[in-house]
């Protein structure tokens, strides 16, 4: 994530019904730009797809 402009942070959500990456942005454009960049793309997306039981929810919140 350090290459990709605007990231601020990464973290791990694990509960028992799911587990969660949540990121952090500078602000919403950067969080849209990231879905779709070649490492969102290629990399975390097609690795982790053989892991799925189903589509993931890709949400992006704003806060103010």
């Amino acid at each position: 994530m350090t290459q990709i402009e605007g990231a601020l942070t990464k973290d791990l959500l694990v509960r028992d019904e799911d587990v969660q990456v949540l990121h952090g942005f500078a602000d919403l454009e950067a969080a849209q730009a990231y879905l779709e960049t070649e490492l969102f793309t290629k990399d975390v997306v097609t690795g982790l797809q053989p892991l799925w039981f189903k589509d993931p929810e890709i949400k992006i919140y704003s806060v103010a």
